[in-house]
């Protein structure tokens, strides 16, 4: 019988998310005390120099190393105290996520708490999951970021009035143009947002780790998440069924087309130079 847990589900969901911030804060300063080269000098390293009347012993030594080996505890308890609460939702990127289509999330039937935390869960586990398949040993998101981005998307899209007395699906695909620059504009809120933190690849990529994910892991990655949502809304009869090869599919269209995203993104108006350059990838594939 699956455990329930003995706080009220409102309370469950607060919990889950202070323990998801309290880890990534941990793992922020775990990855910033070990990229930085050196050590830092000990209270004790300084005092030797000081006059034995005048020292004073530090209560123990200050370096990169401790400060690492400190995050490492903050979340080890993080984690107990998350485990303790609820059940855990670590593991839930081992398993293929499957993205809902983007009027899915747009239209909010839901209610829209609900839709933030399954947009939230499932970009966040969508993404981890393709960065460690391209190889990556170890990788930094915030899931509350990409939250963040989703509420901009639906404040900025709310008073341009493009979502506003949303139709069903098939009204959509009559008239696309306005759910791809809806799509954009999502695409440019958690591009903006740089939910991933970090990636770390032990060994040099190959060709299912393009430089671009290397280099700029959160255009590549959420440019692929939102049009592969997207292209389930235009053309869903021409995808495979399966999330994984769905994924690959739109990192490889992606990947093809980097240089004029890239144009696109650094352009003057990049919403509506992204805007373009996502038609134009779903016009050619529906």
């Amino acid at each position: 019988m699956k455990r329930k847990s003995p706080l009220p589900h409102h309370l469950s969901r607060d919990i889950s998310q202070i323990g998801l911030a309290l880890r990534d804060c941990a793992r922020q300063i775990r990855y910033a005390a070990r990229n930085v080269p050196g050590s830092i000098k000990s209270d004790e390293s300084i005092s030797q120099w000081m006059p034995v009347s005048q020292r004073i012993k530090p209560p123990g030594q200050l370096s990169l190393d401790s400060v690492a080996h400190f995050a490492d505890d903050l979340i080890e308890t993080a984690e107990t105290f998350a485990g303790h609460a609820l059940p855990s939702l670590q593991d839930h990127w081992k398993v293929p996520v499957a993205l809902e289509p983007l009027t899915g999330y747009l239209r909010v039937s839901g209610g829209y708490a609900k839709t933030l935390r399954i947009f939230s869960m499932g970009y966040y586990a969508a993404a981890k999951r393709m960065i460690i398949q391209s190889g990556a040993s170890d990788v930094l998101i915030f899931e509350y970021l990409i939250g963040a981005a989703f509420e901009r998307t639906s404040a900025l899209l709310s008073v341009s009035e493009t979502v506003q007395h949303l139709e069903p699906a098939s009204d959509w695909n009559r008239s696309p143009h306005t759910l791809i620059r809806a799509c954009a504009q999502l695409a440019l809120s958690l591009i903006d947002s740089q939910p991933i933190r970090s990636t770390r690849f032990d060994t040099l990529p190959d060709t299912n780790a393009p430089w671009w994910l290397i280099t700029e892991p959160n255009p590549y990655v959420f440019l692929t998440l939102s049009v592969s949502s997207l292209a389930k809304d235009l053309c869903p009869a021409g995808l495979d069924t399966e999330p994984d090869a769905v994924l690959r599919f739109f990192a490889d269209v992606i990947g093809a087309r980097e240089a004029a995203f890239r144009k696109a993104l650094k352009g003057s108006d990049p919403l509506l130079a992204l805007t373009a350059e996502i038609e134009h990838v779903v016009t050619h594939l529906c």
